[in-house]
């Protein structure tokens, strides 16, 4: 069977013409696609249908997240199916949300750099069959809006704490056709062919269970990663409290200018980040990598203004990173 084309692309991938239309020249979701044709067989909708992609992401690990996140899908109502850890570069993050970072700030941009790239994630396939409509858009709608603000008890983001439009834990597959693609932005030929055979091919025996190995992996990753702190308040008063020391040693102007931009940062009166950075530096005071990105998510503007995505949001859920 042959990868459809453009006008070909079933409307059960994606209820959105311009995706399909996008996708079907798109080499990552071409390619999982025909290895999932390759082993589907009459299977293909109902994979599509009862399957949803979650990414927890580094914030999830440092702030010791992971395990909250995987007891509250389980909660929810989805199987676990597979587990894996992903690293993911800046190729990755331009990959995996091609379609909205077109509309996204350099300053949402950068920060996305810094923090997807921060650790190893941890990545599942779950599986929720039996409802009418698909388990990825199931999911992409109960894990809440990427702004804090926006989020409601009983959705993921809401009951387990997320920190800012960027640093809210998790990143899920809004669509079947966005589950296929993810998948091949992630994985290999050889992981996507194999996880494929794995899911379609073993319907004589019980279903595929990856519980175990998602929280041996969930262990794994906290234990390899120090715990951070990602409320902006923490990170500010850590960086004020060694600018007021370099001040009244003696250590110059940049010193004090420091510390009265973290008090106007606190007064709400300016979200200038780089500012602080770049006062920082000149001051002799150290800033973690975690401490750039705290400072980056929770004072960015996310958009560049009047710009709009390439795809429009398929799942009433605002876009990350």
């Amino acid at each position: 069977m042959a990868t459809p084309g453009a006008q070909q692309i079933p409307a059960f991938l994606s209820t959105l013409p311009e995706k399909r239309s996008l996708y079907a020249v798109d080499t990552y979701f071409r390619e999982s696609f025909e290895d999932l044709l390759a082993v589907g067989g009459g299977r293909i909708e109902e994979f599509c249908h009862d399957h949803a992609l979650l990414l927890l992401k580094p914030d999830a690990v440092v702030s010791r997240r992971l395990g909250p996140v995987l007891r509250w899908v389980l909660a929810y109502g989805f199987s676990i199916v597979w587990a894996a850890t992903v690293t993911i570069d800046r190729h990755g993050v331009r990959a995996l949300w091609q379609y909205g970072l077109n509309a996204a700030s350099r300053d949402r941009r950068d920060a996305a750099d810094l923090y997807v790239t921060a650790c190893e994630c941890l990545l599942l396939l779950l599986a929720l069959p039996g409802r009418p409509e698909p388990a990825s858009l199931v999911l992409s709608t109960a894990k809440g809006p990427a702004d804090p603000v926006r989020c409601r008890p009983g959705q993921l983001r809401y009951d387990v704490g997320s920190f800012n439009y960027q640093l809210n834990l998790v990143h899920a597959a809004d669509e079947p056709a966005d589950l296929l693609r993810e998948l091949a932005v992630l994985c290999n030929h050889e992981t996507r062919a194999g996880l494929y055979r794995r899911t379609l091919c073993g319907s004589a025996g019980p279903a595929p269970d990856g519980r175990s190995e998602a929280f041996a992996l969930a262990d794994r990753l906290e234990a390899a990663t120090p715990q951070v702190d990602l409320e902006l308040d923490r990170t500010l008063g850590e960086l004020a409290d060694v600018a007021e020391a370099r001040r009244r040693g003696g250590s110059g102007t940049s010193a004090g200018e420091l510390v009265s931009l973290i008090e106007r940062i606190r007064a709400r009166c300016s979200r200038d980040w780089r500012a602080v950075v770049r006062l920082a530096e000149s001051s002799g005071v150290p800033v973690s990598r975690w401490q750039r990105i705290v400072l980056a998510t929770h004072l960015l503007d996310p958009y560049v203004p009047g710009a709009t995505s390439l795809l429009p949001d398929s799942s009433t859920t605002a876009a990350d990173p």
